[in-house]
């Protein structure tokens, strides 16, 4: 009885993540049309369908194939653009295997390309920010498919081979570079702290374990509203009138003897 109990909640559950992921998706299609100033009326005049049957498909959130390409095509947005986005709604991180965090971890630039791949950023951008040429750039890129992360495509495309979004072992093989790479941007946002671009607060304070847990959840929905408004922005603007921004906030025990300790 438990087991036969058991797998009705879990067929339930997929079948409710099933249906999240097509409202996810359709969401944003709609976000994506409004966006690029498509009325149901428009696209329905360059679908050769009526303006009731594009509200109905939008309304039963019509997943075929077919149709989803051919308003993909009509608005000029990549499926996979579309479908990458849909999935980062909600999806939990995994670990990449160890031996790949210790390959990246022997590569800082390695890893910082991964990092702006990871983040949306297309291949030309990712070459203006690290400053290295072309063919450098390659030789990184083909060392990501050797450790099969992406797969090269052609015309500075690429796709990922594993699954999004990743997540970082803080005890690991990387563990050094990047706390190496926060402290240097957060020493980064205290020299700039008078500048508009950058927000930096610290403070210090006694405090029950009720308050902490309120103020650590607000700062998860924060870190969720980072997430969607930066693939928001990713889908709707174009990459020259975007800028790499980076969210870092930590809160917990404040150990006064660790923080003491010369380094």
């Amino acid at each position: 009885m438990t087991d036969l109990a058991s797998g009705g909640i879990k067929q339930s559950s997929l079948a409710a993540d099933d249906d999240q992921q097509r409202e996810n998706l359709f969401t944003l299609l709609k976000q994506a049309l409004k966006a690029r100033g498509f009325t149901y009326a428009r696209l329905a005049a360059e679908m050769n369908m009526s303006e009731l049957s594009i509200k109905r498909l939008f309304k039963e959130k019509d997943c075929k194939m077919s149709r989803l390409l051919e308003i993909c095509s009509i608005i000029g947005l990549s499926i996979d653009e579309l479908v990458q986005m849909q999935q980062r709604f909600r999806q939990i991180p995994e670990f990449l295997p160890e031996s790949v965090e210790a390959a990246l971890a022997a590569d800082k630039q390695l890893f910082m390309i991964l990092i702006l791949l990871v983040s949306q950023v297309d291949i030309p951008t990712v070459q203006s920010l690290m400053e290295v040429d072309k063919a450098k750039l390659y030789l990184h890129l083909r060392a990501l498919e050797k450790l099969g992360l992406i797969e090269l495509q052609s015309a500075d495309r690429f796709r990922f081979c594993v699954p999004l979004p990743i997540q970082w072992r803080m005890g690991g093989k990387l563990a050094d570079l990047i706390k190496g790479i926060n402290r240097r941007y957060i020493a980064h946002c205290l020299d700039h702290e008078k500048d508009s671009e950058y927000a930096f607060t610290t403070a210090s304070r006694l405090m029950s374990k009720g308050s902490v847990l309120q103020i650590q959840n607000n700062l998860r929905r924060i870190r969720e509203e980072f997430d969607y408004l930066s693939s928001q922005d990713q889908m709707f603007y174009k990459v020259g009138e975007l800028q790499f921004y980076k969210l870092v906030f930590g809160m917990g025990p404040f150990p006064v003897d660790v923080i003491l300790v010369d380094e």
